[in-house]
């Protein structure tokens, strides 16, 4: 999160819950299986879990929900009973210090009792790891022995040059190779096909178990060939690339009373524009990934 602080958008530029469970419907009837409710922070969201009660009468494969977790321990069984099937924890160090660092904030306990409590409950879970070179790095196979124990789904994902600095990614990017080679200290691993065919991260077994975790290496071995997401953000524009220029404006739409077919073909117009690569080393500007959507 950025040190000065976040700029906040008035509530009546976001979107309503009513307007994204219609936009989620005229999704849903395009054939889209899979919505995952990101933030910033969604369990902040007032009602949070009746919305998701909304979504979760929908016919979806998977009901997803991104969070810090740090108020997820008070939330699990709701989530449960709301419909979310799985729950994506962001956490990017297993020590106190090293979270504190990072965060800015103390809440490391609070994140481990949500992990344990969302477990209890009977959500699956999958711990996201952003790999740092010089932070987080010689924490790798800790990561790997906490999920295995816990029997965990875990991911490093590799820093994103416009996220931050270039000065700071040329310091802390770490590649796939290398967050392997560290883990190969400790562990023996070997490649896995993903069955996934949308799937953006590559997938590598514990030799003599049957834990495997995912790595995602948007800038050493890009996956733009297999991306199938689509990006709804909190004032209704569309991305259907992270990096890529904003799309359309969905809420504005519905605003001027568009029809659900006029909608339909406009995300169908942007989706058969969706770029064939991410344009990482586009030099334009940062991403603030706290607006944007995790």
């Amino acid at each position: 999160m950025p040190d000065e602080g976040v700029g906040y958008i008035p509530c009546e530029k976001i979107l309503s819950y009513e307007e994204i469970v219609r936009l989620s419907d005229i999704f849903i009837d395009m054939g889209i299986r899979k919505i995952r409710i990101t933030g910033g922070e969604p369990l902040l969201r007032k009602n949070i879990l009746f919305f998701l009660g909304e979504l979760g009468k929908r016919q979806l494969g998977e009901l997803v929900l991104t969070t810090n977790g740090v108020l997820l321990s008070g939330f699990a069984r709701g989530l449960v009973e709301s419909g979310i099937q799985r729950v994506n924890v962001s956490l990017d160090s297993l020590r106190e210090k090293t979270f504190r660092a990072i965060t800015g904030s103390d809440e490391y306990g609070e994140v481990i009792e949500g992990i344990e409590e969302a477990d209890r409950a009977g959500l699956r879970l999958k711990i996201n790891v952003v790999a740092m070179r010089g932070i987080n790095d010689d924490e790798f196979f800790d990561f790997v022995r906490f999920g295995s124990e816990r029997g965990l789904a875990l991911r490093f994902i590799e820093v994103m040059p416009q996220f931050y600095s270039e000065a700071v990614v040329r310091e802390r990017f770490i590649g796939t190779e290398d967050i392997l080679e560290r883990i190969k200290k400790k562990y023996r691993v070997e490649p896995l096909e993903s069955k996934d065919l949308g799937s953006v991260e590559r997938l590598y077994r514990i030799e003599g178990t049957d834990y495997s975790f995912g790595v995602i290496s948007a800038i050493s071995d890009p996956f733009c060939s297999r991306c199938n997401r689509v990006r709804l953000m909190a004032n209704g524009v569309v991305k259907t690339c992270l990096f890529g220029p904003e799309g359309p404006n969905l809420k504005r739409m519905l605003m001027d009373g568009a029809s659900s077919d006029e909608i339909e073909r406009t995300i169908r117009d942007v989706v058969m524009l969706k770029p064939e690569g991410h344009c990482l080393d586009d030099t334009t500007g940062h991403l603030v990934m706290h607006r944007v959507g995790g």
